[in-house]
């Protein structure tokens, strides 16, 4: 398969210490043509930069992780517009919120979300969402301060889904829909326009089913195989070609 995009994985993982250069060039000879490594804090965004200068397929997204927020140093946000300057840097995220229990400290992670959301919109930049249990205060903040992107790893009730591809976001779609209880995943696939679905594997944390492995973005073509069967209108190959399509142009690559 050929035109794979993995438009949020985490390559600067310590999973991929020993053999990150031949996984990525493996990568990209066997058909991964796109690749948008995601920062999670001040650190992870600087090595993802950093990772893109080092391979063209290769772009990072910039930005800290709902669950970093509350340790976040005293000039983290010029921090991470610094980096979101960078001509390889093509989003701000992933940025959000995460209500799973005992992360509920909302007031101080909507302090972190809501600026990135604003320097996102300042820089011209689409915004890629960590939302996890927390449809509501994320759709009372987009509608107080809209953007263009997209929710990375979308999983929420077929409602939420419904409503967020109403706002004009796109979905990340991946290795999640392999799995057994991944029905109102399989209906908001079924639904949404082909022109938001976007592919990512969240490498390396969500392994295809069953595999209890490091995820890398070859199993994008397992996802590609089950979208194309619960929708029934695209090829695998077509799936590939339509995400890869949608990537480029959210994410404004040439």
């Amino acid at each position: 398969m050929n035109f794979i995009t993995d438009v949020h994985v985490h390559y600067d993982d310590p999973a991929f210490d020993n053999d990150r250069d031949s996984v990525l060039r493996r990568l990209n000879a066997n058909g991964v043509s796109l690749i948008i490594n995601s920062g999670s804090e001040v650190p992870s965004s600087e090595r993802s930069v950093r990772l893109a200068e080092s391979y063209d397929f290769v772009w990072a997204s910039v930005g800290v992780f709902p669950l970093e927020a509350y340790s976040v140093p005293e000039n983290w946000l010029s921090e991470i517009e610094r980096l979101a300057r960078h001509e390889k840097v093509v989003a701000i995220g992933e940025i959000g919120l995460d209500y799973r229990e005992g992360n509920e400290r909302k007031a101080e992670q909507e302090e972190v979300f809501v600026p990135q959301i604003d320097l996102a919109n300042r820089l011209g930049l689409p915004v890629v969402i960590h939302d996890c249990e927390a449809d509501e205060d994320f759709l009372r903040i987009f509608d107080a301060r809209p953007f263009r992107g997209m929710i990375h790893r979308f999983f929420s009730e077929v409602k939420y889904g419904r409503m967020i591809l109403e706002r004009g976001l796109s979905l990340g779609i991946g290795p999640q829909i392999t799995y057994p209880n991944s029905d109102k995943l399989i209906q908001i696939v079924k639904e949404m326009p082909a022109d938001r679905i976007l592919l990512e594997t969240d490498g390396p944390y969500l392994p295809t089913y069953p595999n209890n492995v490091r995820a890398t973005s070859d199993m994008i073509e397992e996802v590609c195989v089950k979208i194309a069967e619960v929708r029934g209108d695209m090829t695998p190959q077509e799936v590939a070609i339509v995400a890869y399509e949608n990537a480029k142009k959210l994410f404004s690559i040439k």
